[in-house]
């Protein structure tokens, strides 16, 4: 039970920016020493990723300073109400753009929305997703990831320039914050030549990963666009709302993130589970999908990666932490906007560390139960659910399975 209240609080928060050292050391102890296949590739690799590995829940969770503190009042960070316009149609300057030959045409240029019907048919397959296919009836790809996956920015990585080719121009990414989109814009169009380091202090565990996606984004003249807000303007909401709901002082109920997802998940509050759920699951689906709708134009396509809580799956793994299931996601806060979205939950695959790998399985059961059967000899594999859902086991164990890939 504390491991899948571990588990849920990591998918909800990023992993790598919300809990306290409070919350470490009341789940650490349920950690143990368990014997569980480990996905290949997890325990050879070398190199700066290798070198950037930390167990899990430590150091970033543990870590305040990664948490910015709030310089604004709360009104300024109400994410639906602040879509920062300017930042999303800002435009690429010469690196990135000069790669647009080998892509599609502007996107503001006439005509756009057709090539890009056409182009999708043609788009290179670099992973088991037929991306090219998805995206001829959807406007953007949520990826639903395990924030310890490795996995996940490594497939998207290597298949950006397919999808580029594919009409997507815009990648959005829960981690990245606000308040850095205009260093990820400077970097990205070419205008800096590094990321400043809190960009990715969100991820502390894959900022190789995520640094190598990046670049990529650069060298194809994909735009990267934050849609994260600081976790501590969440709470603050999440305490004032519970003090709405209630009638008790908001004092009562701030607290950091992962502080306040905990006491919601090991007992129920009336009022106060309701709020957290409110606060951040539906306002921050909503949040997101406002800031991805504004960096797009018309006849555009998106890929969003985004932790699990926030897309559609087989595995119903939403924090209770109110009754039933009504909280929403992000593809249909993207409905309401106008876009069709395609959720897809990835699972399998290399993992930070062997931690990781087993809380996902632990949560997933049955998306794991239907990639073993899927995929039985554990290579890459890729189902349709769903008009617009889908699974992706990245490879790997898989329990069941007969042998790992």
């Amino acid at each position: 039970m504390r491991r899948s209240i571990r588990f849920a609080l990591a998918l909800v928060l990023g992993l790598a920016t919300a809990a306290s050292a409070a919350v470490v050391e009341r789940l650490s102890p349920s950690l143990g020493v368990t014997s569980s296949p480990v996905p290949v590739l997890s325990l050879t690799m070398t190199g700066p990723v290798a070198a950037s590995f930390t167990p899990a829940l430590t150091g970033a969770l543990s870590a305040p300073a990664l948490h910015p503190a709030l310089s604004v009042p709360l009104p300024a960070l109400q994410p639906v109400a602040a879509p920062a316009p300017a930042l999303a149609l800002r435009p690429l300057s010469a690196p990135a753009a000069a790669n647009r030959e080998r892509g599609p045409p502007d996107a503001r240029s006439e005509g756009y929305s057709t090539f890009v019907a056409k182009s999708v048919a043609d788009a290179v397959r670099d992973w088991a997703v037929p991306s090219a296919e998805l995206l001829k009836n959807h406007d953007a790809l949520l990826v639903g990831e395990n924030h310890q996956s490795l996995a996940s920015v490594k497939e998207l990585t290597r298949a950006l320039p397919g999808l580029a080719k594919a009409g997507v121009t815009v990648l959005g990414i829960e981690g990245l914050k606000r308040p850095n989109q205009e260093a990820v814009d400077a970097y990205v169009s070419g205008r800096a030549s590094v990321l400043p380091p809190e960009v990715l202090s969100f991820s502390p565990h894959r900022r190789a990963a995520f640094e190598a996606l990046l670049k990529i984004a650069r060298e194809t003249g994909v735009r990267v666009v934050a849609l994260g807000m600081p976790l501590d303007g969440w709470a603050r909401q999440a305490a004032e709302l519970a003090a709405e709901k209630t009638g008790d002082p908001v004092e009562s109920f701030l607290a950091a993130p992962g502080d306040q997802l905990y006491r919601a998940q090991v007992g129920y509050e009336p009022g106060y589970n309701e709020a957290v759920a409110e606060v951040y699951l539906a306002r921050r689906n909503r949040s997101m999908a406002s800031f991805l709708v504004g960096a797009m134009v018309e006849g555009a396509k998106a890929v969003v990666l985004v932790g699990q809580n926030h897309v559609v799956g087989a595995d119903k793994i939403t924090l209770k932490l109110a009754g039933g299931d009504g909280w929403g996601d992000m593809g249909k806060e993207l409905a309401r906007l106008g876009l069709r979205a395609f959720s897809l939950t990835l699972t399998g695959g290399l993992f930070v560390n062997a931690d990781g790998a087993r809380d996902d399985r632990v949560a997933r059961l049955a998306s794991y139960a239907e990639a073993a059967k899927l995929s039985p000899d554990g290579a890459p594999a890729f189902k349709r659910t769903g008009a617009s859902t889908g699974l992706y086991h990245a490879g790997g164990t898989v329990p069941g399975s007969r042998v790992a890939h």
